[in-house]
């Protein structure tokens, strides 16, 4: 059980990752910068 526990918390890690990466490639593409983005962020 506790191994399952583990790679699913290994899969959401590397999900956000994924995402970060993709959120830095369009930002990069259309030319946005992190202040911008500022007031978008959520807490989750």
């Amino acid at each position: 059980m506790e191994a399952i526990q583990q790679q699913m918390s290994e899969i959401k890690k590397n999900e956000h990752a994924n995402a970060l990466k993709e959120v830095k490639r369009l930002c990069k593409e259309f030319g946005f910068t992190a202040g911008m983005l500022n007031g978008l962020q959520t807490n989750r």
